[in-house]
């Protein structure tokens, strides 16, 4: 079940895509900031700064942290999954997280419901690798085919810190994958943000591009 859902997010290839994060506050659309994002196949992501005053910056994800670098500084700084890249967007939103390897999956007592209309099924997820940034995640997919609706993510507080509702299915080079999510702050309920995916093609990406000592490296 998590596999096929995985499928819809992530490709199964090392590649590139361009990714606009606009936010929204209280229904009030703010201008958008552009991101280029490199995402091998077995999760490292770069995510660079391509507009705005923050242009340049660049944020790396990988199996051994997150780390943010500052053009014209010496070396990159670890930072925590939950820093925000831009609006109710966190870092690890922008990573190739497989949720079939990170979680385990159990199908939730009254699971059948129905979303915009659509009939789905609640999976409670928990984090098999206690650096998992979110413990806890409340996951909807379609009673036939498996694809992501919603998800609502837990901090280790259990406090409901988030929820993401995902767009239709594109046809993409072939393949059926969603390629607009809008997170909602939980939080603070006025505040929510757009990823919308685009241009995304295969590329083999250099292994050094995801060590936080090269980034400077990296254009």
């Amino acid at each position: 079940m998590l596999a096929r859902a995985d499928s819809y997010r992530t490709g199964s290839d090392d590649a590139q895509t361009r990714v606009r994060i606009t936010n929204v506050i209280d229904g009030s659309l703010e201008d958008g900031t552009d991101y280029l994002v490199y995402a091998r196949t077995n999760g490292d992501t770069l995510a660079i700064t391509q507009t705005g005053e923050n242009q340049g910056q660049k944020y790396l994800a990988t199996d051994e942290g997150h780390w943010f670098y500052v053009p014209n500084t010496r070396r990159a700084v670890r930072i925590n999954g939950l820093q925000r890249l831009q609006g109710e967007v966190v870092i690890s939103d922008i990573t190739r997280t497989h949720w079939a390897k990170t979680y385990s999956a159990t199908v939730a007592a009254n699971a059948a419901a129905q979303i915009d209309g659509r009939d789905v099924t609640e999976l409670d997820l928990a984090a098999t690798d206690p650096d998992s940034v979110y413990p806890k995640v409340k996951l909807w997919v379609t009673s036939n085919g498996d694809v992501p609706v919603r998800a609502q993510f837990f901090l280790a507080s259990g406090l409901l810190f988030r929820t993401a509702d995902f767009g239709p299915l594109v046809d993409i080079n072939g393949r059926k994958l969603i390629d607009k999510i809008t997170y909602r702050n939980e939080i603070e309920k006025k505040r929510a943000s757009v990823v919308q995916l685009s241009n995304g093609e295969a590329r083999k990406l250099p292994v050094s591009w995801f060590n936080p000592d090269s980034l400077s490296n990296v254009n």
